[in-house]
């Protein structure tokens, strides 16, 4: 499942929609905030398009496949794909859009840098009070002595775990209602500082483009097995990033220097991540 926020959505992608609800669409009809839909598939993407200096041009993207709005599953989106340009100032790891601060990246960290407890990550938009998403805890030993399975890749430790606060929220009209809550937990690479595995229903990369809330709980594969664990929700699915050797412990100064060095970040850096849902492939 996942929940638009249409203030937020690109015109194109509004337009697009708009064909898909009917009159009785809770939104169109009784003001409720949001829009609701299905899928089988999520892709969420980054691309670096472009750094100068300390700033960093970054296409963020999100594809839902075999998309239904409002439980109408005579009406499927084969892929329904949600993407904006943002400004990446690298100093602070803040996204701009249109000089709007938005947020802290949360699909990648600086990691000679995580962001601190108490640091607000982002804010729920589209509610009547807005709700500040802040960390709660860092951990350098996320999953502890375990292999970390991906999609991509298994991952040793050490990792980077960032856990938010518990947050809650909820809001009324006439005709609806809405309650939700509970804690983020975001895992990184050490050496890079990209996302390898999540189990989240919002982040700064999803609101920026209008999407309130996300299902991320991988219903193909989680748990433990021989090999390590598979985590619950979201994992690294490709990336072209090169890691760096699993043996080296001594984080770089900054992920975008080491892939700028490492001669891959240009315009093709990009991370996809992938999660599965209801047991389609």
């Amino acid at each position: 499942m996942f929940t638009l926020y249409p203030e937020r959505l690109p015109r194109e992608v509004m337009n697009r929609l708009m064909g898909y609800l009917s009159s009785d669409s809770p939104w169109i009809k009784d003001g409720f905030p949001f829009i609701i839909g299905d899928c089988t598939e999520v892709f969420l993407r980054f691309d670096v398009l472009e750094v100068r200096g300390e700033t960093a041009l970054i296409n963020v993207s999100v594809t839902f496949v075999n998309a239904t709005l409002e439980g109408d599953y005579r009406k499927i989106i084969p892929n329904l794909t949600i993407w904006k340009v943002l400004n990446l100032n690298l100093s602070d790891m803040t996204y701009y859009d249109n000089g709007t601060p938005v947020g802290k990246a949360t699909l990648f960290i600086d990691p000679s840098d995580p962001p601190k407890p108490g640091e607000i990550l982002f804010s729920l938009e589209g509610l009547s009070r807005g709700i500040n998403v802040s960390v709660g805890n860092v951990t350098y030993s996320a999953y502890g002595n375990s292999t970390v399975l991906t999609y991509y890749r298994p991952f040793r430790p050490p990792r980077i775990g960032i856990t938010t606060r518990r947050f809650d929220f909820s809001d009324a009209g006439k005709n609806w209602s809405i309650s939700g809550g509970g804690r983020e937990e975001y895992t990184y690479d050490f050496l890079t500082g990209v996302m390898i595995a999540g189990t989240f229903s919002h982040s700064t990369e999803l609101m920026a483009l209008g999407v309130f809330s996300i299902d991320s709980m991988d219903r193909r594969i989680r748990g433990k097995s021989e090999e390590g664990v598979w985590p619950d929700g979201i994992k690294l699915y490709d990336t072209n990033i090169a890691f760096p050797d699993e043996g080296n412990s001594s984080s770089p100064d900054s992920p975008w220097r080491y892939y700028m060095y490492s001669g891959i970040l240009t315009l093709t850096a990009s991370l996809l991540a992938r999660w599965w849902k209801d047991g389609h492939r």
